[in-house]
């Protein structure tokens, strides 16, 4: 008797070390050790009453439980739970319920001739638990020894890297729930156009791209704004002027990308990525330090007061710290969330929308937005170091340009050694300087391949031959003339076959990434505010001024975005992008460049000061290397000095089997991840 008693005990104290194990690992981590944990326990509380000992034995772990922080009739999972009325039952003890009566009558085993029975059923259970318990405990010792090894900032399952730290956690969360990477990148572009109304919003557009791991496939979801109807002939001729007002509005593609991405991509049902933005805007809203820099900018004090019935105080614009509501664009979620995107482009949102606009001088109609649809393509693909495969969205994005610099660089065979000694840092700057001027110079090639040969200049752009004439036209200078980078007329003519703003990159536990980016263009977009709506409408229009002599209805304008996704062969994975307009991709290339090629961690690939060029000069970010900035200069390299500008850059990286998220500090914010 006392054997199967000392049995007992051994057995709880396996059971407490599993249970300490689980409850600091995770519920999620250990779905097979909570039901072997729950089993074991209402067998060893059934079998193990034996004696008053016994009893005693059991109330004791109880209380020790209890004690820990674990209820273990509250913390019990109902999917592992046997019924109530028969704990044993799990190992279908046929002895089960004849035991329970005779224990009404049997004050302690030995009492009667059938106290043998009961002392070999004890030990019976006791067998069965000794065996569970070696059991658990060699499975618990395989899963901890077994588990990666993860930095404190890092993550196991999946990481979202938002504008914001609010709309990371929203992501994240969403994640959490079991949806999609694509719902995540929802969820939390909508929490951005609220939490950063500057950068995107309903009234603009987005573009995804989107990994699928199940079939290992790349997707790009183009909603792009588009030209309207009647668009007015003479726009082009306003170019030289501030690109703001009613005239510059596009059509916004924003709801239509997120319908698209969600009916293709989505887990979790619609209504439910719009509703933790939707509980965010029942407090007030404050000013942020990014918001309060823009409006309170020399360029927007006096078109901004187009916004005071949303951010001023009378005709003062709120400053940093201060609160405002937003119930217009409050309701206007809500709507969408019941009613999807027919809303927005059919609907009673749409109608309102076009009203307010219309009074301001916007030539934007109902038949504009019915007519608008996102469309669906391969990524541009790219394969470095014969193992790094590069995704990139086709024009009228820039991911073709984006491509075509890190392809040239390629060949250059960076590595950490590349910046060693002072000289050979200012090298490699000076080649990376080079490659993204004639990568910049082509920006203007990225149309519509609707409207324009756009499909075969990127065949052009990514072919081998053309990145061996870009090289040999980089020599050790850095003054030649705007005309030495115009390459696109030189473009060899060869074939290329791919294989296969506010920025937010996800990836999800079942490895699938979404990279994508929102923007309505300038800082507030066009600074046209619809009090029905509240919406802030776009300025996309601008976009054609660049290489443009006409415009067509539904011709969409070129973009910097780059939404992009990189994979090794082994399965690790970078997953980002950028906003900030025209140093977007700038600020990605070189984003990757420091974490492929120069070593550095993620926050520090991405945080880096950066440089940018517009035609033949150098523009610098603020904190750039002031040695790398002389050496270049030395070369004959032109400065232009930078009068404003905001590249933000999000990004997600697997290594292995850890995550690790960023979001850029230019812009204040914070990823999550679980």
């Amino acid at each position: 008797m006392q054997s199967h008693i000392r049995a007992a005990g051994a057995c709880w104290q396996v059971y407490l070390a599993l249970l300490s194990q689980m409850e600091a690992r995770g519920p999620r981590r250990f779905p097979w050790g909570y039901g072997l944990y729950w089993t074991t326990l209402h067998i060893l509380l059934e079998c193990s009453h034996f004696s008053h000992e016994d009893v005693r034995r059991g109330q004791d772990l109880k209380q020790v439980i209890e004690k820990g922080g674990v209820n273990y009739k509250e913390a019990e999972p109902t999917s592992v739970r046997p019924p109530p009325s028969h704990h044993c039952g799990i190992l279908h003890f046929p002895w089960q319920q004849s035991r329970r009566l005779r224990r009404r009558t049997e004050s302690f085993p030995g009492t009667s001739g059938r106290a043998g029975a009961d002392m070999t059923t004890g030990r019976i259970c006791c067998l069965v638990l000794l065996t569970l318990g070696v059991l658990a405990v060699v499975v618990v010792l395989l899963v901890t020894l077994t588990q990666p090894k993860c930095a404190p900032q890092q993550y196991l399952h999946g990481a979202v890297a938002a504008d914001t730290e609010t709309c990371s956690n929203i992501g994240r969360d969403i994640l959490k729930r079991g949806g999609s990477a694509v719902d995540a990148a929802i969820a939390g572009l909508i929490c951005t156009s609220v939490m950063n109304p500057q950068s995107s919003g309903l009234g603009g557009g987005v573009v995804f791209t989107i990994y699928n791991a199940s079939t290992g496939t790349v997707e790009v979801i183009n909603a792009r704004e588009t030209a309207p109807q009647g668009i007015p002939s003479d726009l082009l001729s306003g170019c030289t002027s501030l690109h703001i007002g009613p005239k510059w509005i596009a059509v916004p593609g924003e709801i239509r990308g997120y319908e698209e991405a969600h009916k293709r991509y989505g887990r979790l049902p619609w209504k439910s990525l719009f509703e933790p933005t939707i509980k965010l805007l029942s407090d007030p809203l404050v000013v942020s330090p990014v918001m309060d820099k823009i409006i309170n900018h020399q360029n927007f004090s006096h078109v901004g007061r187009n916004l005071c019935p949303l951010i001023c105080d009378g005709q003062r614009f709120l400053t940093r710290g201060k609160t405002f509501r937003w119930p217009a664009l409050q309701k206007t979620l809500k709507i969408l969330a019941e009613s999807g995107a027919t809303a927005f482009y059919e609907g009673e949102i749409g109608k309102a929308l076009v009203e307010d606009i219309k009074k301001v001088g916007s030539v934007i109609t109902m038949e504009d937005l019915k007519a608008y649809k996102a469309e669906v393509s391969s990524a541009l693909n790219i394969t470095l170091n014969k193992n790094i495969t590069v995704f990139s969205p086709p024009p009228p994005m820039g991911g073709a340009v984006l491509l075509f610099i890190l392809k040239i660089l390629e060949e250059y065979k960076f590595h950490q050694a590349s910046l060693a000694t002072p000289k050979e840092k200012g090298e490699t700057y000076h080649l990376i300087a080079e490659v993204l001027k004639f990568g910049n110079m082509l920006k203007p090639e990225m149309k519509d391949p609707t409207f324009s040969e756009a499909k075969a200049v990127v065949a052009m752009m990514l072919c081998n031959k053309t990145a061996e004439r870009v090289r040999s036209k980089i020599d050790a200078r850095g003054d030649h003339p705007v005309d030495h980078y115009n390459f696109s007329k030189f473009l060899s003519n060869c074939n290329y076959e791919s294989k296969g703003t506010s920025h937010i990159s996800v990836l999800a536990a079942d490895g699938s990434a979404v990279s994508a980016t929102s923007t309505i263009n300038f800082p507030f977009g066009s600074f046209v505010y619809s009090n029905q709506t509240g919406i802030i409408l776009n300025n996309e229009l601008a976009d054609f001024c660049t290489g443009k002599s006409s415009i067509r209805a539904g011709e969409r304008p070129p973009s910097a975005m780059v939404p992009s996704i990189l994979i090794s062969k082994s399965g690790d994975m970078l997953v980002i992008g950028g906003a900030g307009g025209d140093w977007i991709i700038s600020a990605t290339a070189m984003a990757i460049i420091n974490k492929l090629w120069f070593g550095y961690d993620l926050e520090r690939a991405i945080s880096s000061p950066i440089m940018h060029t517009n035609k033949d000069s150098i523009l610098f970010e603020e904190h750039f290397s002031q040695d790398v900035r002389n050496s270049l200069l030395k070369r004959g390299h032109k400065e232009q000095k930078v009068e404003f500008s905001m590249n933000v850059v999000q990004g997600v990286s697997k290594e292995g089997k850890c995550i690790s998220a960023y979001s850029d500090k230019r812009k204040l914010g914070k990823s999550a991840g679980y």
